[in-house]
């Protein structure tokens, strides 16, 4: 019965946000479904990996003991979890602690069905897929849609590693909510705040990562003068030194040098250090950089591999390689084009501070192929937002709207 009802929910929920041009285009229509289904199939698979091939845990089942006991409290219209500070996990209410109550909920309404649950995380993750390529649509003119649909919706990262239990999917969701409030006409602050509090409660270095690359567009504007330009940049600076502040606060460090900040990548590299998809210790902060680049944009290397899993991984991230030198002539422009267009500044910026963190602070490849996943569908706008299929059908379009107007003008100038 819980399974029936997250089915019928997921199918509810996509087709609340199908658009109208997404429904009359039997292409996008068509693939559209076809990332329905593959939620179905995805969560499927992830619970037979989950216990056949997962080597005994995966953190979903951590979740879900947290889960089970929020639940049973809001059954009694008890909300207590949310403000008894003796029961979040690790002392904290968002992060970690933060991704039970969700569960709690989809418990309750699924009659505590285990594939009705993480059926439910995967379609939060396929409404914000959804919301991301809308506002792709919105922004880019020449966007070949069908191939970025493609690739968004079906490819295995963003449906596979969203349909259990944990952050990645309110990820999906919180910068989907967030993208839709970026256009280069207008700003829609609502929007984007709401996306950058999904992001905060999940996962918060996200948001962080976020706010830093929304405020590279404000401050790199090309159509400011420059005295407006050197104002934004002070005040940019000035929110930088804030947050650095703030997080040397959070995680207990006096100062942000590449001392403290080997430390600080340390202490965190040793909580990564388990399993088959370990990687060699990075030489230590700042100079650490580029070996943490790689490791988020090629590992696992094709001699890496070891298991299924990273056999998955390095198939993925060579096929996302592959998509960008193929369709190397859109990626160009589009980092041509970058610093004119609020969306591509954003994405270059969130992509660019997103790898070097990861990379730095992470080397495991399990956790790299997991959080990485947030940054392919950016990867694949690029590939895909300067079209040459597209802009040629579209200066056709032009072409014959203005030999229309032309000959309408003659018609009506003989009429007089």
């Amino acid at each position: 019965m819980g399974a029936i009802i997250a089915i019928l929910l997921l199918f509810l929920i996509a087709k609340s946000i199908k658009s109208a041009w997404i429904a009359n285009d039997h292409q996008l229509n068509q693939v559209f479904n076809y990332g329905v289904a593959f939620r179905v199939m995805g969560t499927l698979g992830y619970m037979l990996y989950a216990y056949n091939f997962s080597g005994g845990g995966v953190d979903a089942w951590v979740y879900d003991n947290y889960a089970t006991r929020f639940a049973d409290y809001f059954r009694e219209f008890d909300f207590s979890p949310f403000y008894n500070q003796e029961m979040w996990r690790n002392g904290e209410l968002f992060y970690t602690n933060f991704v039970a109550y969700p569960a709690a909920f989809f418990m309750i309404i699924t009659f505590d069905n285990e594939f009705g649950v993480y059926l439910l995380y995967s379609s939060a993750c396929f409404t914000g897929l959804i919301f991301i390529v809308k506002s792709f649509k919105r922004n880019f003119i020449f966007l070949n849609r069908k191939g970025v649909f493609l690739w968004v919706l079906l490819f295995p990262a963003l449906w596979f590693w969203t349909s259990t239990i944990g952050k990645d999917a309110f990820m999906f969701l919180g910068m989907g909510v967030l993208c839709l409030g970026i256009t280069n006409k207008k700003l829609n602050y609502v929007l984007i705040l709401l996306g950058l509090a999904i992001l905060y409660a999940f996962r918060p270095p996200t948001a962080y990562v976020a706010i830093l690359a929304l405020g590279s567009f404000f401050i790199l504007n090309l159509k400011d003068s420059w005295f407006m330009r050197i104002v934004k940049i002070s005040l940019g600076l000035i929110l930088i030194v804030v947050l650095a502040n703030y997080l040397s606060d959070k995680w207990g460090i006096e100062e942000f040098s590449n001392d403290e900040l080997t430390q600080l990548q340390e202490g965190t590299l040793r909580n990564n250090e388990y399993g088959t998809g370990v990687l060699e210790e990075k030489s230590g902060g700042i100079s650490s950089i580029p070996q943490g680049v790689i490791d988020v944009l090629a590992r696992p290397f094709l001699w890496e591999i070891k298991n299924i899993l990273t056999l998955a991984s390095a198939i993925e991230i060579n096929s996302v390689l592959f998509l960008l030198y193929w369709k190397r002539k859109s990626v160009i422009y589009f980092v041509k084009n970058s610093l004119s267009h609020r969306l591509s500044t954003f994405t270059l910026a969130f992509i660019f501070i997103y790898i070097v963190t990861v990379g730095l602070f992470e080397n495991n490849i399990g956790l790299i192929a997991r959080h990485r996943a947030i940054i392919f569908p950016f990867l694949f706008l690029m590939a895909f937002a300067y079209d040459d299929n597209v802009k040629r059908y579209y200066m056709k379009v032009m072409k014959v709207r203005k030999q229309y107007k032309m000959t309408k003008a003659r018609s009506y100038s003989i009429s007089e």
